[in-house]
Formats: structure tokens, sequence, C-alpha cells
């Protein structure tokens, strides 16, 4: 998902909306029974004077409200703050133990997810009422929160949630609260942003919201609670920084059964795997209630407890199964009538997404002192419930290679009303249409023991959480400092050894070997690391290599992508794909070239390279022996790539910047891995390696086009904003800048199958290397300008402008869009502002064919009717007419007949 523009949310209804952002301390955290929280001393209003924006304090929140989400964003990044410096915690140790008894320690987070996905919260406040509409759940809690929150009647929050009451909370009940503070400030309607800034950071805040250390004897017998610290429900974070919250707020007596029988029921799970015991009979053993024995038999009979799952052989996939039990005692307190249940269900675990399934639920419940067992509870409904509310949470924060949603949700039509008195009677968080969900959490967990060998102690089961489990599972323990030394001497010598082992062939995977949610991943990976683009040849089949590649060195071809077993990767190991890809070299043992960009897929996450293994597997093999390459001694000799990788190649995986925003990381998880971008828009030096330092993203030659500089040294006349960069990397043009064209259009082009959402973080990623702002209001003041000057034609130049009029004119009359299909003014193109004529050259010759690229318009090629004399002196005019401030290039004539020579050649 991703944050929607201005023009996507149109105010069209009530231009009494404004937009909110909310700015959090610096620190604030929940830790057991402290709520640590730096406290605000001042705030700079007089900062944002003039700007049409409204700062909003109060207590340790602050907000600050505008026009639009944009201009409420780059206010909120402006606004000065001080605050102070909470002190340490003061954390006792905990008294040591010597019984023998087993103790567990369980957390509770105080939000499950900041959010299912991104999404708008408004809020309006009228005569001491607030309408609230969003995701969020219309729950008597919430509505008590925002009263006490607002100081106003509970009858008069009306709240037109979409959203259901989940397991645990979630972010939107922060944004709902955030957005009813600002809209009562302001007196009108304020829309706030349900993203991860802030609220993937609330979540992280609130994670150790409850925590409990329990205990039993070694058979499970004799379980207590040794120690109960933090909090049941953790109210909305807006009531804890302007101080408003209240003792009562904070139980629930459905949450704790919720929470309790997580607790238990995931100690006696483990109690079972220390004896080796099967967890349903052991229940039995400690059940003493004679109808929860019988409920308990009776859904373990109906799900075939002693008859394993069947296995359909995926590779990717595990699978387990799990028991969880409740008695909660009447409110009389009369455990012969209380609810009991009793549900068992088996998941499937995607060991490279982390994705899990519940693929079937079987579940019972009785309320009754005697008489026969209600029957079985219909599962469907509870096993939606479970998927949505439990395992399909986004991870808090999310990892860097976690894909985006396909899709993004707009912002809602608003009709401001006087907000009615509430008449309907909510259900509780916990319970729905009588079903008591105190197992529902407990019975995942369990499975997921069973499926992993890992113990979740908390949730939520979000797939970035399960891999992270995973892998860390997979991971060797701790050797001592001589043992880890050694070993790095031994990678070291490994390194430098010329010669490389090869890794033995196997049989190709079968095309159905992987589930369609890691192929579809891996196809994901794929288009953002433009696989296609370098492994086709020019009018060939996909993947099927043969693309030519000049270099210094001499000429380079692609291989065969596909799956084919003799001249493809068909007979490749994943161990031997990964190789390959993170260090350069061969199934075969042979070096790789750094053409092929090792380099920058060595820092591609482990599950993103086995999907993509995946993906590419999947795929029909074709034969397709590659072209013998062409280099020069001595630098045809493989082996002298050793000692290159010792000085060029880092192999070391990608690592988030923790100072920076998820958006941020994402982007250049995207931007350096896979998209491999630094590979043609960093020069390189006499080794083919890339430059480092100020050299870095300076711009390039690749295949006879320039790769423009990526940072605040770009050509652009106009100037470069996030949001323009978005368009450009998204739609493949830019109206300030010009079109993608040559090796970038299909770049662009792969860029659009994917989440929009991870486009914009590329974009944001690439802003902060060119110091671009999110926008710039005086971009279009300045792009008129530039046009403006244009207009005039230079002296000297008769013959360049008499073939620009015979060739040229019909698409660019003055310069700027017509009839046709050119939709960029050309005193705008960032390439007549080069310092080299090259791509000008380039597109006058070959023309400018995006295909993929939707909307994108094409230019025809006039390498066969314009002679090279015609191209010098259109070259020359553009340049003077069209970047009348820049010097002339040099050489013209030269670089023309160089890059007709090879068209020719093509």
């Amino acid at each position: 998902m991703n944050p929607i523009s201005d023009a996507q949310a149109p105010d069209t209804d009530n231009d009494a909306l404004r937009y909110g952002v909310v700015i959090r301390p610096p620190v604030y955290r929940l830790d057991a029974r402290a709520f640590v929280c730096s406290q605000l001393l001042h705030v700079d209003r007089e900062a944002l004077a003039g700007e049409g924006v409204t700062v909003v304090t109060d207590g340790n929140f602050v907000g600050v409200v505008a026009a639009s989400h944009e201009a409420a964003r780059r206010a909120a990044a402006r606004l000065p703050l001080r605050w102070s410096t909470p002190d340490r915690d003061h954390k006792g140790a905990r008294p040591a133990v010597t019984d023998a008894r087993l103790r567990r320690d369980y957390q509770w987070p105080g939000r499950l997810a900041w959010g299912a996905e991104p999404d708008w919260v408004i809020a309006d406040f009228i005569d001491g009422g607030l309408r609230l509409a969003g995701p969020v759940a219309n729950t008597e809690r919430l509505r008590g929160e925002l009263a006490c929150l607002l100081e106003s009647d509970p009858q008069r929050i009306h709240i037109d949630g979409d959203a259901e009451a989940g397991l645990g909370r979630q972010g939107s009940d922060d944004a709902a609260a955030d957005a009813a503070l600002l809209a009562r400030a302001l007196g009108r309607p304020v829309a706030v942003r349900l993203d991860p800034d802030p609220y993937a950071r609330d979540a992280e805040a609130l994670a150790r919201a409850r925590r409990l250390r329990v205990s039993g004897t070694a058979d499970g017998d004799d379980f207590r609670v040794d120690d109960d610290l933090g909090y049941v429900s953790v109210p909305p974070l807006a009531l804890w920084l302007t101080g408003r919250l209240t003792d009562n707020l904070l139980r629930d007596p459905d949450a704790a059964a919720l929470q309790f029988t997580f607790v238990q029921e995931s100690f006696l799970d483990e109690v079972a795997a220390a004896l080796g015991e099967d967890p349903v009979a052991l229940r039995l053993r400690h059940i003493k209630d004679p109808r929860g024995r019988q409920l308990l038999k009776s859904v373990a009979d109906q799900a075939a407890w002693d008859t394993p799952a069947e296995d359909d052989g995926r590779a990717d996939l595990v699978r387990g199964r799990g028991v969880a039990y409740s008695h909660r005692p009447s409110e009389s307190g009369d455990a012969g009538s209380g609810t009991r249940s009793a549900w068992i269900a088996d998941v499937e675990v995607n060991t490279v997404t982390g994705g899990v399934r519940l693929s079937r639920l079987v579940a019972g419940q009785d309320a009754g002192a005697d008489g026969p067992l209600r029957p079985l509870l219909d599962a469907s409904p509870l096993r939606d419930t479970l998927e949505r509310k439990l395992l399909g949470l986004p991870s808090t924060p999310p990892p860097a290679d976690q894909w985006a949603a396909p899709a993004d949700r707009k912002l809602p039509a608003w009709r401001p009303s006087t907000p009615p008195a509430h008449r309907d009677a909510p259900g509780t968080p916990a319970l729905s249409e009588g079903v008591d969900l105190s197992p529902a959490v407990a019975v995942v967990a369990n499975a997921l023991y069973d499926a992993t060998g890992v113990r979740f102690r908390s949730p939520p089961f979000s797939p970035a959480r399960v891999r992270a489990a995973l892998e860390e599972r997979a991971r060797p323990g701790k050797r001592r400092w001589w043992w880890a030394g050694a070993l790095a001497v031994t990678g070291l010598l490994a390194t430098l050894w010329p010669f490389r082992p090869s890794i033995a062939p196997v049989a190709r995977p079968a095309a159905n070997l992987y589930s369609a949610e890691t192929i579809e991943r891996g196809r994901l990976v794929a288009e953002a690391g433009d696989c296609a683009v370098c492994h086709t040849a020019e009018g060939g089949t996909v993947n099927l290599g043969g693309r030519p590649f000049e270099t210094p060195f001499g000429t380079l071809y692609s291989t065969n992508l596909t799956p084919d077993p003799d001249t493809g990767i068909g007979n490749w190991s994943f161990a031997a794909f990964e190789r390959a890809m993170r260090e350069g070299i061969g199934r075969d043992g042979r070096h790789l070239y750094p053409a092929f960009p090792y380099t920058d897929f060595a820092k591609i996450s482990d599950a993103d390279m086995q999907a993509l293994y995946a993906y590419l597997m999947a795929q029909p093999a074709v034969a397709a022996p590659a072209p013998q390459n062409d280099l020069r001694f001595p630098f045809n000799i493989r082996s002298m790539m050793a000692g290159w990788n010792l000085l060029f190649h880092d192999p070391s995986p990608f690592k988030p910047d923790p100072t920076r925003s998820a958006q941020w990381n994402r982007g250049a998880y995207l931007f350096e891995g896979a998209g491999h971008c630094g590979a043609c828009h960093t020069p390189r030096n006499l080794f083919g390696a890339e430059k480092g330092g100020d050299a870095r993203l300076s711009g390039a030659l690749v295949d006879g086009w320039e790769a423009p500089a990526l940072t605040a040294a770009s050509r652009s006349p106009a100037g470069w904003t996030e949001q323009s960069l978005f368009e450009y990397l998204r739609t493949g043009r830019s109206e300030a800048h010009g079109v993608a064209g040559g090796p970038m259009a299909p770049v662009v082009a792969g860029l659009a199958e994917l989440p929009e959402d991870d486009v914009r973080a590329i974009a944001h990623y690439v802003a902060t290397q060119m110091d671009a702002p999110l926008s710039d209001p005086a971009q279009s003041e300045r792009a008129a300008a530039v046009v403006a000057a244009s207009r005039a034609e230079p002296v000297g130049q008769e013959a360049g402008q008499r073939v620009f009029e015979g060739a040229c004119a019909a698409c660019h009359e003055n310069g700027t869009a017509t009839f046709t299909s050119a939709k960029q003014a050309l005193a705008l193109n960032t390439n007549l502002h080069s310092q080299r004529p090259d791509n000008v050259i380039q597109s006058i010759l070959g023309g400018v064919h995006a295909e993929g690229v939707a909307g994108a318009g094409e230019m025809p090629a006039f390498a066969h009717s314009l002679s090279d004399r015609q191209i010098v002196d259109l070259v020359q005019y553009l340049r003077a007419r069209f970047a009348p401030g820049e010097t002339p290039w040099k050489e013209v004539g030269k670089t023309v007949a160089d890059l007709r020579r090879e068209h020719d050649q093509q």
C-alpha cells in the first residue's frame, strides 16, 4: 500500500476537510507497569507561520494539520520541538530459582499490528459529539476510550467503522484517537493516514504490554502464574500522551481470558513436548471436568487427531497440527455451567515467505451442565477470522524485503453531519456470535510449533516474523571466538583460491515443487531485477540469453536462464544458484564476470533468493547454448576474478538502517539489491568495479546511453521531487523531465509489475540521494520559465532549424506537446541539459520505444532518413535552443559517427 497523492483523495464533497500528521516523542514505550515518555518542553510555532498549517498540542501529543496530506507531512518534518530525556528504567533482577519446576515467559503485545493495510481514518467533532469513519471496529470499549479522551459522552461517539473487532488491538485505534483530537482542536473534519509511520513505531513501543512468567511441575501439574506485569488492554496512545488515561480503561475480561488461555495452553504444549507425550493425551489427563474431557475427545475424533496430515511434496511447505482447550466459568463463578471450548487446527507454513495458512479447523463448544454436548461449531467463519485477524497481519516494523500489497484504498467519501447517538449494542472483542475465541491464539501457536519446531511465546504470527524465526533456527549456534576466526580465515582463503569446486548437478525440480505464493514472490523479484532484460537477445525468446554486452575488456554474452538441464540452469540446485548470485561462482566452479551484477544480488534476502529460484525453475525449459565470450587476454582467464572479488566484492547481505523509516529501507533494499541500479548509474574504475565516494551514482555510459546522475548533481533544469521520481518510475514519463528511453524503458516496464508502494519506496530512497524534496510548489514556475526561454530561435543554427522543422516540429512545435504523442516540452528534457549528447543522438538514430510502458508514446528512428551532417546540425540546434544556458557540445560529429556504426551493427 502507499500514501496516495492529493489527486487521489479529492475533497469535492467537503471543502472543510483537512489532513493531519502526528509527531511522536523521541522516546516512548510501555514496559511492564511503566509508560516511559519524553516530555514536551517547547514548540516553535513561529517556524511554520504563514504556511496555512495548524499545530495542535495536548500534553505530549503533537499534531500538524494542513490543507493536504503532503503539506502536513512537510510541516511536521520541519516543526522545531524540544523534548526532555526520560530517566533510564530501573529493573530489578529476578530472584534466583533453585527448584525443579518448569518455567516459561510469555508476552502479549499492546498491538497485534499497526493495521491490516494502509488506509484513512476521518474524524469530525461537532457540538460535543464525534463521528468517525475508517478501518475501525465499532466497539463499546473504543467509544468509551474516545469519550474519555475528548471528555465527551460515549453516546455521542458514532463510529462508521468497516473493521471487525479482532483478537487483539491494532494501530487503527491509535489513528482514530489521533484524528479525534485533531478534529476537536480544529472544529472541522480531519483525515489521518494509517500507515507504518508512525503506527508501526507505536506497535513497537507497546510490544511489551504484558509479561507473564508461569511454572509447573515436570509432568505439567500445579500450573501457576508466578509473575504478571503489565496491562491486559492498552488504550489508544493519545490517552497516555495527554495524561487522560483512567484505570477503568485498562480492564478487559474477554482479552484477559484470551491471553491466559494462550499462556496456559502454550505451556501445556511445551510440557507435552518435553515429556514426549501426546498433547491431547496430556490435556485429557489434566482436565478434571467430565464434560470438558468428553468435548475434547469428541473434537479429537472428528479431527482424526492420530492420523497425520497428508504431504503433497511441496518443497517450501511444512505442516503441523495443534490443540487448545479452555474452560471459562460462568458469570456466577460456577465452573460446571461455564463455557468449554476445544479447538484443533492444521496449518501450512511456507518456509520461504513465512506465510501461514490455516488449512483445517475443527472446533467444539459446550456451555451446559448436563445433557448432550453442543454440535461442533461451523469452522469456516472461524478459520477466516483467524487468518484475517491473526495470520494475515503485517509485521512491526515491516522488514525491508516485505512485498507491498497490490492495491491502495482511497480516501472514503465524507458527508459531514451531526453525530447521532449510538443505538446498536456491539459485541465484545473476544466473543463473536456466542463463540468463545479464547483458544484461537494458542491453537495456532501450538500448530506452528508442530510444523516448524519454533515456539512462539507471543503473538502475532505474521509472515515476516515466522520467516525470521525459521531463519534464526537454521543458523548455526554460537561458536567460540577462535573457531569463528578459523572459519573466517578459511573463507578468506577460499575466496582467494582461484579454483572453486563444482556443485553436483541435480534433476530439474518439478514445476509444481513450490507453491504458487512462492513462485509469485519470485516473479516480483525477477521483475525488480530485470532478469529478462539482460538474458533476452534482441528479438529473441525471453531468458534464453545471447544478448551481447560490450565492455572495455571485450564482449560478453548473457546465458540461458531457463531450467533446461543442458544449456540452462535446470540441473542447478538452490545451493549452486545461491552461490552464483552471492559469490559469482557458477555451478561448475567457474568464476562469473561482474557484468552479471552478483555484487548487488548478494544483498537479496534469503526468502527472495529462494523465491526467485522457485520462479525460474517453474518456467518452460528451452535449449539454447550461449555464444562464446570474446574477451581479450588476460581478461579471458576467469580465475583472475578471485582477486577482483577480494578487492571489490562485499558479499554481506543488506542491513536496514535503524535510524531510517521503513519506506526508506524498503527502497534501499530494492535499489541496492535486486534492482542493481548502481550498476548503471555509477562509473567504473580501470578494473571494471563501481567507484565509491562522491563518484557513487554520479552517472555512467551503458550500451551507448548515458545513465544520468542520481545525486544532487542531476542536470535536470526543473529539479526532481520525490513525486516526479515516482511518476517517472511508474509511468515512464515525467512532465518536467522527459520519457524513459533506451535501457531505462524496460526497467520501467518491469517496475510496472511491482506493487505501487514498492515503486514509491524506490522513489523515496532515490530522492534522499538527490536531496530532492517530497514536492516543490515552485517547480512548475521554474519549468514555465525554462520553456519560455526556449521560444527564441538561436542565432547561427539555421541548418539545424530547417531539419527540426522538417522532421521534428510536427510533434514538438514550439518545443511543447501537441495533438501527437509528444507530451513533454523539449526544454525540460534532462538529456538536452546533459554534459554529453549521447542520449539525444541515440534517440534520433534509433527512436524512443517504450515497450510495455502504457501511454509513454514512441518516437520514430531517423537513422535511415537523416545523414550524419543533418543529425549534427539538429543536435547542435536542439542544444542551443532548448538549453540556451548550457555550453555547446564538443565533437558531436564524432559521437554521431560512432553511435551510427553501433546501430548499423545491430
